[in-house]
């Protein structure tokens, strides 16, 4: 072979001399339930640059069969998608689109070099919330080993907010309520909006097994209750998943209450790390705490 010939890479192909990645096999990450579907992601480096990643996600019925098609819209949109650093350092939630085929495909700008976690939250039509893991080194990134949360106390800040929840332990396997109040300048804050259909949105991960939970906050009324006081909570997973009931989403120009509850069940043990997103004027901010579970 001539010296700086390229060879054709359909040549290359039919002679078996190009490896295809495989597709990454995802881990059913719900703290509960049973995986009724697989899920699959491809992540290729967009235009040289090892932080800028192309993302291909879909899943497929766990007896087999071709690429599921068909997602019931939930909080505005058909699939969320966390990004987590291995450190819990990073945190990004963003929206793949959904094309024709069954795959959801982003570009995704990831913010420094890590091992990354990256869950794809999707309810399949007729199945239910389905959330898969991912494991994704970018940049050469890799593993922390053993993580360890620095505890946060129940106030922190959020841009011009204070975030303060009632209580940063709860009783693993219990139904707990945690109120949530949000301050701008000393005093409730008065410009909130709704996020993506909902007051706020709340993720935790285990820090240990890397299980996930994602819930929203109700409203709280002028006796102090919720809208979702009295629920049996244990009778739908701890609405461990945006699923736990319907819920109609919020117009993005409300303005809503500075104080909220979170109703949630954290089934696992130790501790956690929880991201409370909202949107506090035109802009969004992240409250993050560790919450332990004893």
């Amino acid at each position: 072979m001539k010296t700086g010939y390229r060879v054709p890479f359909l040549v290359l192909l039919a002679l078996g001399l190009v490896a295809v990645a495989s597709p990454l096999n995802g881990t059913y990450a719900l703290q509960t339930g049973e995986p009724q579907t697989r899920g699959y992601l491809n992540d290729t480096t967009v235009a040289g640059d090892p932080l800028e990643q192309h993302l291909d996600l879909w899943m497929t019925p766990a007896s087999g069969g071709g690429t599921i098609r068909q997602y019931t819209v939930e909080m505005t949109k058909r699939l969320h998608m966390i990004i987590v650093s291995d450190d819990f350092t990073h945190f990004l939630h963003i929206h793949p689109v959904l094309g024709a085929d069954g795959h959801f495909t982003i570009d995704a700008r990831f913010p420094a070099p890590a091992l990354y976690h990256i869950y794809g939250d999707a309810e399949p039509a007729g199945v239910g919330q389905q959330v898969f893991r991912f494991d994704v080194p970018v940049a050469d990134g890799r593993a922390v080993g053993e993580r360890t949360l620095a505890p946060t106390g129940r106030g922190v800040a959020a841009g011009p907010y204070t975030v303060t929840l009632s209580t940063t332990t709860v009783s693993a396997g219990k139904d707990t309520d945690i109120r949530v109040h949000v301050l701008r300048d000393g005093q409730p804050a008065r410009d909130l909006h709704p996020y993506l259909g909902a007051l706020a949105h709340a993720v935790f991960l285990n820090a240990r097994d890397l299980t996930y939970v994602h819930v929203h906050p109700a409203a709280l009324n002028a006796d102090g209750s919720s809208s979702m006081a009295g629920m049996d909570m244990s009778s739908m997973g701890g609405m461990s998943g945006m699923g736990g009931m319907d819920m109609a989403p919020l117009p993005d120009t409300a303005t809503t209450s500075p104080d909220m509850l979170l109703h949630v069940v954290l089934r696992e043990p130790g501790t956690s790390k929880l991201w409370l997103q909202f949107r506090g004027g035109t802009e969004l901010h992240v409250a993050a705490f560790v919450i332990t579970a004893t």
